[in-house]
């Protein structure tokens, strides 16, 4: 094990969860799983608070969680829409998984970086308000275990990439084109295979399916999207899904995967009505958070870019 850096975007300090003032609770619908640490201290507490949280866990195959009530709300979640254990114990006693999110975490060279996942409202309007997106901030140190150097550079790849995207002298269209070129597969899968993908992936709800085929299969009208909003939202989907790349080909994959999940946010909002925060936060949600949705995008990427 050793200490490293600790580095995040220039908005991740602002990130303030909205509680109950959020209009997608990350508390309903999503099955809350209890690690092992926050298990024993449940089971030390004392008292009705102690013999409540203990009532309201469940045992599945994959361990510990929450109960949810018919209508998908964690058992400790409040009307109010706050959590009790919050409420009662303080942020201390929380779950691994919920004193986290909406961060996530991935070593670049001799630093670990954190940043915030859009499928969080408040998350996705941070993301789309911050113009400085390429700058990294150092919010402390964390312990990783050790490993050998790796031989690509994705800091310096990055980088560079920023460097292109965030050039104020060109349109954003002729960025996006330059980081295609540049950075991606280049060749991009036809419409067609697109909405076939998109068709046969797993959704939260399927009205988000419909809701990506109908984005997709209709031109979209770029200048009624904010250009900021899609070269930001552009730059967080290359800092999550680029940044852990060990080769040169994983990180145009993922600089593709990022080009696609763009398309898909800007058609959305000019297509679809959506607002730009909403329009993040859903794709966040059906796709980035899905490891299966991810990895079936790629694929038919590489497949797109590579025939056989």
């Amino acid at each position: 094990m050793r200490n490293v850096k600790l580095l995040a975007p220039s908005y991740y300090q602002k990130f303030h969860c909205i509680a109950d003032r959020c209009r997608h609770n990350c508390c309903i619908g999503w099955e809350i799983d209890i690690d092992d640490r926050a298990l024993t201290a449940y089971g030390a507490l004392q008292g009705e608070i102690g013999k409540k949280i203990c009532q309201s866990i469940e045992w599945g195959a994959d361990g510990a969680h929450f109960r949810l009530q018919p209508n998908g709300r964690c058992t400790q979640l409040s009307d109010r829409g706050l959590c009790r254990i919050i409420t009662a114990l303080g942020e201390g006693y929380l779950c691994e998984i919920c004193r986290e999110h909406p961060r996530f975490y991935h070593t670049v060279g001799d630093t670990l970086e954190v940043g915030l996942g859009a499928a969080c409202e408040e998350a996705a309007r941070l993301i789309l308000a911050e113009a400085d997106y390429a700058t990294l901030l150092p919010v402390g140190e964390a312990e990783v275990n050790a490993a050998a150097p790796a031989a690509f550079d994705v800091a310096a790849r990055r980088a560079a990439l920023f460097s292109v995207l965030g050039d104020p002298t060109l349109p954003y269209e002729v960025r996006r084109e330059a980081v295609n070129r540049d950075f991606g597969l280049g060749a991009q899968p036809t419409p067609q295979a697109v909405c076939e993908l998109f068709a046969s992936l797993e959704y939260l709800e399927v009205a988000h399916r419909d809701l990506f085929l109908r984005a997709l299969g209709e031109a979209s009208p770029a200048d009624r999207v904010s250009a900021d909003a899609r070269e930001r939202f552009l730059a967080y989907l290359v800092y999550r899904h680029a940044s852990p790349s060990q080769t040169l080909r994983e990180f145009r994959t993922a600089v593709s995967l990022a080009l696609l999940l763009e398309q898909l946010f800007a058609r959305l909002v000019a297509c679809c009505g959506l607002d730009a925060v909403e329009a993040a936060r859903i794709i966040s949600e059906e796709l980035e958070y899905s490891e299966e949705n991810t990895e079936a995008i790629r694929f038919t990427l590489e497949l797109g870019a590579f025939p056989t």
